[in-house]
């Protein structure tokens, strides 16, 4: 379940981490926890974006990257910790604020588990586009 990210070219991106927004976009990850739906390991034990990059995508919209790391943890009888890395690209139409297109992949033992679950990328979506309409002031 692995996502593969658009290809754009070189000079054409910029990390949205080093950007003034990156506090912000700390401060939302930090607040997120993507565990908290899954049954068995409802805890985040970490959820830590690696890289988060916007580059120049199709049709003058804009493609946005990110990988993470993710691990997932029981507070039951059973103590267990489940790990994956995720990798997101999506675009972005800026002029209408709306993302047009978002893939999602985790993979590692988390990916297994999420993907029996289901709903992962309407999640994803709903809460990315949430964020892009609150920096578009929407």
């Amino acid at each position: 379940m692995a996502a593969m990210p658009a290809q754009a070219a070189p000079g054409s991106c910029w990390s949205l981490l080093q950007s003034k927004f990156g506090p912000e976009i700390e401060k939302s990850v930090n607040e997120a926890d993507p565990c908290k739906k899954l049954p068995g390991v409802d805890h985040k034990d970490k959820f830590e974006v690696k890289s988060l990059d916007v580059c120049d995508g199709p049709n003058g919209g804009v493609q946005i990257n990110a990988h993470a790391e993710m691990a997932c943890k029981s507070h039951g009888v059973l103590k267990t910790t489940i790990k994956g890395e995720l990798d997101a690209s999506m675009t972005v139409d800026v002029g209408a604020c709306h993302i047009t297109d978002l893939h999602l992949g985790i993979n590692g033992p988390i990916g297994e588990l999420i993907s029996s679950v289901g709903g992962l990328q309407e999640l994803a979506r709903g809460f990315a586009q949430a964020k892009i309409s609150e920096i578009c002031g929407k």
